[in-house]
């Protein structure tokens, strides 16, 4: 996966910065928040220092876990499986800078507001990166 390093987005009229971290075998998480000059730190490198006061910045992030299948962790599967097939198996789409924009979007409209205090909101998308849906995360 590559690094962390957080890209610059500018969505309907607002900055905003935007990560992808690798979750597990078939998830990342994109991880987006304002890119406006009070909330232009870095993210917190560590889950536990969010809510302390410690390396956390004014603003609230946006998370969302997205289904992608490393092609690197499955390549001899993807190897041996006939072509027509993969597609119905595997999510290989990598995180655009066109589907962060839509992920933006989507979480405004579920009401993420960068500039509010708090914990991250979390959702998972649903469905594929051209109509999909955001699924609140408990």
């Amino acid at each position: 996966m590559a690094p962390r390093t957080p890209r610059r987005i500018h969505v309907d009229g607002g900055d905003y910065r935007w990560t992808v971290r690798s979750r597990d075998a078939g998830h990342v998480v994109v991880r987006v928040w304002s890119d406006a000059p009070e909330y232009s730190e870095r993210p917190e490198r560590s889950e536990r220092s969010e809510g302390t006061g410690r390396g956390s910045r004014a603003g609230r992030p946006l998370e969302v876990t997205v289904r992608f299948d490393d092609p690197w962790l499955h390549y001899g599967v993807l190897l041996t499986a006939p072509a027509e097939r993969i597609a119905e198996v595997f999510r290989l789409a990598p995180v655009t800078p066109a589907l962060t924009a839509a992920l933006v979007r989507a979480g405004l409209a579920a009401g993420w507001r960068s500039e509010e205090p708090g914990a991250p909101r979390r959702f998972t998308m649903d469905g594929e990166p051209d109509r999909f849906t955001l699924r609140p995360e408990e």
